[in-house]
C-alpha cells in the first residue's frame, strides 16, 4: 500500500515538474534570453514587445521609436503610425523621419512635415527650407543664410546636409548669386568632421570639387 502511495506521489511530482518546466521554458521564450533594455528593438521578444506597447500607450517617446524599429519591416503601416505619434510629441528622430519621407506618394504629406517644423532641430528646418525634403528651396531663406556661421555648428550630420544642399543650389541657375567660396568652406568643414559617414563625406567632396570647377551637377541625393 505504501509502495503504491509512493509511486503515485512520485508520478504527481514528475507531472508537476514537467508542467512547471514547460511553463518556465515558455516563459523564457516569451521574455527572451536578455532583459528588455538589452534586446535590439527589431528583435524584441513577445514579452518585451508588450512592455514597449504598454509604455508607448503612456506616451513614452522612446518606446514609440522602439516600436517603429520593430514594425518597420514587419508591418510598415504600424511603423508609420508610431512615427506619427512620436513626432506629434516632439521626438527629434521621429520628426527627422517625417521630414525625410514626406511628399506625394510617400508615407507623410507635405502638410504634415510643415506642421512639424516649429518642433524640428534647427539644421533639419534649414535643410527643409533649402529644398532638402519634400518642398522646393525657399530662396529668401537661402539668400539669408550665412555659411560662415555654420562652421561651428555642432550637428555634423545636419551641417553636411545643409552644406551639400547649399552647394548644389549655388550650382543651379537660380543660385548664381550665392557665395561659391563660402559654400566650399562649409563643404570642407563637413569633410573634416570625424563623426560623419563615408557617404556624406564623399557627397560633400564631390559637390566641393564641382564648385571649384564650376561644373553643373548631376542629381545627387543628400538624404
Amino acid at each position: 500500500m505504501r509502495k503504491r502511495i509512493f509511486v503515485a506521489l512520485a508520478a504527481l511530482v514528475a507531472v508537476a515538474l514537467a508542467t512547471g518546466g514547460a511553463w518556465y521554458y515558455k516563459r523564457q521564450q516569451e521574455r527572451g534570453s536578455l532583459p528588455c533594455a538589452q534586446q535590439p528593438p527589431s528583435q524584441f521578444s513577445p514579452y518585451c514587445l508588450a512592455q514597449a506597447q504598454a509604455a508607448a500607450g503612456r506616451r513614452d517617446r522612446a518606446a514609440m521609436m522602439s516600436l517603429v524599429e520593430y514594425f518597420e519591416k514587419r508591418q510598415p503601416a504600424e511603423a508609420v503610425r508610431w512615427t506619427r505619434a512620436a513626432a506629434a510629441l516632439g521626438e527629434p528622430r521621429a520628426i527627422s523621419r517625417v521630414l525625410s519621407t514626406c511628399g506625394e506618394g510617400k508615407a507623410f504629406t507635405l502638410a504634415e512635415a510643415q506642421a512639424l517644423l516649429p518642433q524640428a532641430p534647427q539644421m533639419e528646418v534649414l535643410n527643409f527650407q533649402l529644398g532638402g525634403s519634400c518642398a522646393g528651396a525657399d530662396f529668401a531663406v537661402v539668400r539669408g543664410l550665412h555659411p560662415a556661421q555654420m562652421l561651428s555648428e555642432p550637428d555634423s550630420a545636419g551641417l553636411c546636409k545643409v552644406a551639400v544642399r547649399y552647394g548644389l543650389l549655388r550650382l543651379s541657375r537660380d543660385g548664381a548669386q550665392l557665395d561659391s567660396q563660402a559654400a566650399q568652406q562649409m563643404l570642407a568643414e563637413c569633410e573634416r568632421r570625424p563623426q560623419i559617414s563615408p557617404t556624406a563625406r564623399r557627397q560633400a567632396e564631390s559637390v566641393r570639387q564641382m564648385l571649384a570647377r564650376e561644373i553643373r551637377p548631376v542629381h545627387i541625393s543628400v538624404d
